[in-house]
């Protein structure tokens, strides 16, 4: 009998994401048959399976497809057909802006995409690419039903407080709001953290560091506060990204320095981070084996803003009982993590050097007052789950 499944999709500007979920007759979410990523999607593409035995049929896919905005087309039309080997019943999308209107997953519908489209001036480096990948999937496969998840969603449950910014009220009103983001991975740390602990603690601190990155404080699984607000270019600094900045220095680049728009959102989002303060790399891996000491300067700035912004969601948590490390640098590089907790060992958090640098698990010592865990990212989980409870 030919198994069911869903699939999900994670479209960027450099990398597209797929997966691939059984499910069973009730629509109950099984085991992740395979996971994949094509990354340097407009140079020479690089190819990530799990599944060994679906390598070669896929690089075959991707080698035929020469132009990066058919890779998706080609793709879903691949989980579509006989090669794949389940009954696909749907396809999960990750969206990254939901604004105020969407607290939870929702299926495709053309109203739905046109108020998200709308959205996309909050997310320029991301939503355009998430809704092409949409709209990809809708010309080649009208047949198969879509659905999207939000990294917006988990943040809805913030209090208002934590939401509005110092600005008039009209413009409150009007949606100019903190929303937060990389709530599929905070969702999927609510989600586990309980079964690395035996119990989920009632206050947590999640850091999902990757090239993006952010903070969120949670009680009882759910967000009271975050880093990031109305845009992914809010808090704590990334690979390019600024975060945090003194709104008076764009408007002095604007105003007295006569940059162009264009060119600031580019500074902003491609230049700074990272990247512009060494002048090296956004990569960590790569700045801490630099000896330079512009790399130094940003790994020691990045670590610093964190646990700076680690003691602001504190405060709205009271303390808290856990810390968790995602995302890409948060689960593999030991010495960052040991920086931050460095910073903020005072408020009672330590760490086993063995089982950090072994990235384990439980990465403080048995019995510590507050754990710190280590939990690998798993969006297209939470995607897929999404997906099938909608289906």
């Amino acid at each position: 009998m030919t198994r069911s499944a869903v699939a999900t999709f994670n479209v960027g500007s450099s990398s597209l994401k797929f997966s691939m979920f059984e499910i069973d007759a009730v629509g109950e979410l099984g085991e992740c048959l395979f996971r994949g990523a094509v990354r340097n999607l407009s140079g020479a593409r690089r190819l990530d399976v799990s599944d060994p035995e679906k390598v070669k049929p896929l690089q075959s896919v991707i080698a035929s497809i020469s132009d990066p905005k058919h890779l998706i087309t080609a793709l879903a039309t691949w989980l579509t057909g006989p090669e794949a080997g389940v009954t696909l019943s749907g396809i999960g999308h990750r969206i990254v802006h939901g604004g105020t209107l969407f607290e939870g997953p929702v299926a495709v519908s053309d109203k739905t995409i046109e108020r998200l489209q709308a959205l996309a001036v909050f997310a320029p480096a991301h939503q355009p690419h998430n809704l092409a990948g949409v709209q990809a999937v809708a010309n080649a496969l009208p047949e198969i039903r879509q659905t999207l998840s939000f990294d917006t969603a988990f943040h809805r449950t913030m209090p208002h407080i934590a939401e509005l910014y110092a600005l008039p009220r009209a413009l409150s009103e009007q949606g100019i709001l903190r929303f937060g983001f990389h709530g599929l991975s905070y969702a999927h740390i609510a989600e586990t953290l309980g079964e690395v602990l035996g119990a989920c603690p009632k206050r947590v601190l999640a850091l999902h560091l990757g090239s993006g990155a952010s903070a969120c404080a949670m009680i009882d699984g759910k967000s009271i506060a975050t880093s990031m607000g109305l845009t992914a270019l809010d808090g704590l600094p990334m690979a390019t990204r600024c975060g945090d900045l003194d709104p008076g220095v764009v408007l002095h680049l604007i105003k007295d320095r006569a940059m162009p728009v264009e060119e600031v959102s580019d500074l902003l989002y491609r230049k700074s981070g990272l990247l512009g303060v060494s002048g090296i790399s956004g990569d960590t891996k790569t700045l801490l084996e630099s000896p330079a000491q512009e790399a130094k300067e940003a790994i020691d700035l990045y670590c610093y803003r964190i646990a700076s912004q680690c003691g602001s969601l504190a405060v709205d948590m009271k303390g808290f009982d856990a810390i968790v490390f995602s995302g890409g640098v948060g689960e593999n590089a030991p010495a960052i993590r040991s920086r931050i907790i460095q910073h903020l060992d005072w408020l009672g958090p330590t760490l086993d050097d063995a089982a950090n640098e072994a990235n384990a698990e439980v990465l403080s010592p048995k019995g510590a007052s507050v754990p710190v865990v280590r939990v690998v990212a798993d969006e297209e989980r939470i995607i897929a789950r999404e997906c099938a409870s909608l289906l």
